[in-house]
């Protein structure tokens, strides 16, 4: 179960103690800091509300439902004066998962009910953060919020965990919305204490408003301070249930820190961005010593969503990145890009172009998308691995040619404006001769094409045996080939 725990605190005030779990039935139950509100959280086998009594040395009272979706109930009672020790039951224990509870001194007023009367409504999320995935509060369908202080300069953050379960009802949707029913029952919040909310999975939603005053780091931290909470428990001890940290949380809490940073200019430094317990006057694990420990990678700036690195071209017929065709014959190619990006390419989106951009090129096959598009990747690629484009190039003059080629993400950025390759830095040499003199090019090379001139780049610096060399490189091939086809025509009119 998800839960308000040593994650958290009231605006300005303690750090809130752990969450308690159920383990029996019977006997009484200690806490460490008396309270008049008892808050539950309570997921059954089923989808049925659950009836849950408590006494505190006196009569047995019913805990109230506050909130129920699917199998998931969020229950709160109020006690007629503080106490420190409960006692639990239910007549159907066999129908209960797990509870996990709490007890509070309310602040914020009665505890909320879901549909009660909307507040002062909130501004609306920045577009940068719903680019990047951020679920907006509307889409994952939370109640309007009872907060009224707002913020306009977030310049520093602090990143927390909820010490709870990573699911509730077993999605993270329904941990979001779980959290803050819970938030409004204690009535120690009005809302969600924090900004935003990663998941396990990497999904990342909207908390409490983004434009409203934070409500997480306590100790005097709350202003300016954006809260960033992971939903679960990353600490060895102290949690219900502690949780491995996520490769695919880290990377996208990386990309939310990072957005944030950038949006309001926050330096991506130790003394800006902090882990809850670094926040001076807070006493807590807070975001939990497995999470702590990769806080570095939060603060890490980010690669270019879009950049690749060619590592080979073979074409065929020819050599390397050459192809020697004769006048409406076409060759293949195909080229190896490494994805040196963040994101992973699409082969209906990652696609290969002729440079100068958006304009048709006259050695466009007829297996083209376009005459400004040559092919996408061959198949999805995710960051680091390689991936292929197989492309068909025609002859369509006598004479030497150059296509220079560069990869653009549609609808997104030309990969050359965000981390390369530049435009035009893989290019092939096409040599063209008509057909009528197709017997008077060189024989002396593989297969009856000529051969390498002195000068030409044929490989990369690695050896990869590919020319994706610079513009310059290019322009200097295909002066070679000119004087190749100047040499044959002048052989010609000897012979005549």
């Amino acid at each position: 179960m998800l839960l308000l725990a040593f994650a958290l605190a009231a605006p300005d005030g303690p750090a809130v103690p752990p969450p308690n779990r159920l383990g029996r039935w019977s006997g009484p139950l200690d806490v460490e800091v008396p309270g008049s509100r008892v808050a539950m959280m309570v997921e059954a086998t089923d989808d049925h509300s659950v009836v849950v009594e408590v006494s505190a040395g006196g009569p047995w009272r019913r805990v109230e439902e506050r909130w129920h979706e699917g199998r998931v109930s969020v229950l709160t009672l109020d006690l007629s004066e503080p106490t420190d020790h409960l006692a639990f039951r239910t007549p159907h224990p066999e129908r209960i998962a797990v509870v996990d509870w709490d007890l509070f001194a309310p602040t914020a007023g009665e505890p909320r009910v879901s549909g009660a009367a909307p507040p002062p409504a909130p501004g609306v999320l920045p577009a940068e953060l719903k680019a990047i995935g951020v679920v907006a509060r509307g889409d994952w369908g939370a109640d309007p919020t009872t907060c009224t202080t707002t913020e306009d300069d977030w310049y520093r953050m602090a990143i927390h965990h909820t010490a709870g379960s990573q699911t509730s009802g077993g999605t993270v949707q329904g941990a979001v919305r779980a959290l803050q029913a819970y938030a409004f029952s204690t009535g120690e919040y009005c809302d969600i204490p924090y900004q935003f909310l990663v998941g396990y999975d990497g999904s990342l939603w909207e908390g409490r408003p983004y434009d409203y005053y934070s409500g997480a780091t306590g100790g005097g931290n709350n202003d300016g301070n954006a809260a960033v909470c992971f939903l679960g428990c990353y600490h060895p001890t102290d949690c219900p249930t502690s949780h491995p940290v996520t490769d695919a949380m880290m990377e996208q809490g990386q990309l939310l820190v990072q957005t944030l940073s950038a949006l309001h200019s926050i330096p991506s430094n130790e003394d800006s961005i902090r882990g809850h317990r670094d926040w001076p006057d807070n006493s807590t694990a807070c975001p939990g010593d497995w999470l702590y420990d990769r806080l570095d990678e939060l603060r890490e700036p980010l690669t270019a969503a879009f950049a690749g690195t060619p590592t080979a071209l073979t074409c065929t017929p020819g050599d390397g990145d050459e192809l020697t065709l004769l006048a409406g014959e076409t060759g293949t190619c195909t080229l190896t890009v490494r994805n040196a990006g963040r994101s992973t390419w699409s082969p209906a989106t990652t696609i290969l172009a002729p440079i100068p951009r958006d304009v048709g090129s006259p050695l466009a096959a007829p297996s083209w998308l376009s005459d400004a598009r040559v092919v996408g990747v061959s198949a999805a690629t995710a960051p680091n691995a390689d991936g292929s484009f197989v492309f068909e190039v025609l002859g369509p003059t006598a004479g030497s040619h150059v296509l220079s080629l560069g990869l653009v993400e549609e609808g997104a950025t030309w990969f050359a404006d965000d981390g390369g390759p530049a435009d035009g830095a893989v290019a092939i040499g096409v040599t063209v001769a008509d057909p009528d003199d197709s017997d008077d090019l060189d024989d002396t090379s593989a297969g009856g094409r000529r051969p390498t001139l002195p000068g030409e780049p044929v490989a990369f610096a690695d050896g990869a045996g590919c020319g994706c060399g610079s513009a310059a490189a290019s322009a200097s091939a295909a002066a070679a080939v000119a004087a190749a086809l100047l040499a044959a025509a002048r052989r010609r009119r000897r012979r005549a």
